[in-house]
């Protein structure tokens, strides 16, 4: 690949190109748990996604002030030292109504998997669908154990019937390809 080639192909692969309100959601959403600092919430964020999103001071303390403004937030510390930020009341129920829109938006990432498997050669595409499918297990695996009982075993089964479904199917596959004849 040219140099050129490169560069223009990664214009529009930007890592900082991450959806608007996503920053908002996610400060709202970290901050539900622990009291951070501005610069602690750039670092976790650039740690969690290694470095493919940084959003930088320019962008994270106006938004912390406008949370603050409109109440979502509190900052805490004397002036000139330094200021914790945490969730209020009025944060935490902001907080509720964008993860229920963003779990609703179920469809709007089907079309786009489906979207980005027609950008992309068979072999590419199935190999990004390996890859993916490991993180988001290695998360499911993570984040289950917050989900309380009898709906956390209920997830499991759920995800367990899932899988046997996905695995008959790979082995149906696995066993038809061994079946066919072998061209000389």
């Amino acid at each position: 690949m040219e140099r050129g080639e490169e560069v223009g192909a990664k214009k529009w692969i930007h890592p900082q190109a991450v959806p608007r309100g996503i920053l908002r959601l996610y400060i709202l959403s970290m901050l539900s748990s622990r009291q951070e600092t501005g610069y602690s919430i750039m670092r976790t964020i650039d740690e969690k996604t290694e470095g493919a999103w940084k959003p930088g001071p320019g962008t994270v303390y106006p938004l912390l002030r406008s949370l603050v403004k409109e109440g979502l937030l509190d900052k805490s510390g004397p002036e000139g030292s330094t200021v914790k930020y945490a969730v209020t009341k009025r944060g935490r129920q902001e907080l509720e109504e964008m993860q229920r829109s963003l779990a609703s938006a179920g469809k709007r990432e089907r079309v786009m998997i489906r979207l980005f498997a027609d950008l992309l050669p068979a072999d590419v595409w199935a190999g990004a669908f390996v890859n993916r499918g490991r993180e988001i297990f290695d998360v499911f695996q993570e984040k289950i154990s917050q989900i309380p009982s009898p709906k956390r075993e209920a997830t499991l089964r759920e995800a367990r019937s899932m899988l046997e479904g996905n695995i008959a199917w790979v082995d149906s596959q696995l066993q038809s390809h061994r079946k066919r004849p072998r061209r000389e």
